[in-house]
């Protein structure tokens, strides 16, 4: 028996199978919405693992994004110096160098990116005995416009 909004009547005498048909309408129609409730929740669940997976995915795709606009630094066996970028090229590649004769970090040179290749002649110490290179991009009056490309080593480099 479907739920009657209109019983029991309105001074009438109740009688006990009408009240419980009464009562296990409503109970029906509860459970029907909390099993509506349940199917929900799952396709939320569903989604949320999905959006959760695309994320990854999204996160992955932006990493790899952000390696192809880094500047790439690449030393030939001949000694030549390029880098690869994706992207406006700056005004200018500064060239930051340390070695075994100075382990700090150094601003030694700047090129434009019309002067590549380089040589080692320049950018490789005389006397050391291991060094590292990075560049980043700047603009022509030195302010950073791009992340430090890869390291580039040189020689034995010792362990930190």
């Amino acid at each position: 028996m479907a739920f009657d909004p209109t019983k029991p009547l309105d001074g009438a005498q109740t009688n006990a199978p009408e009240m419980r048909n009464q009562l296990n309408s409503l109970k029906g129609l509860v459970d029907e919405k909390q099993q509506q409730l349940d199917a929900q929740a799952a396709q939320i669940s569903a989604l949320q693992t999905q959006n959760t997976a695309q994320q990854a995915q999204l996160d992955t795709q932006a990493a790899q994004l952000a390696q192809l606009i880094l500047p790439q630094l690449n030393h030939d066996d001949q000694g030549a110096w390029s880098v690869a970028y994706i992207g406006t090229l700056p005004a200018l590649w500064q060239v930051w160098v340390r070695s075994d004769l100075n382990n700090d970090w150094t601003n030694t040179a700047a090129y434009a990116p019309a002067n590549f290749p380089v040589n080692d002649i320049g950018l490789v110490p005389q006397g050391s005995q291991w060094c590292q290179i990075k560049i980043c991009g700047s603009d022509s009056s030195n302010n950073t416009l791009t992340p430090f490309s890869n390291v580039v080593s040189l020689g034995p480099v010792p362990a930190n």
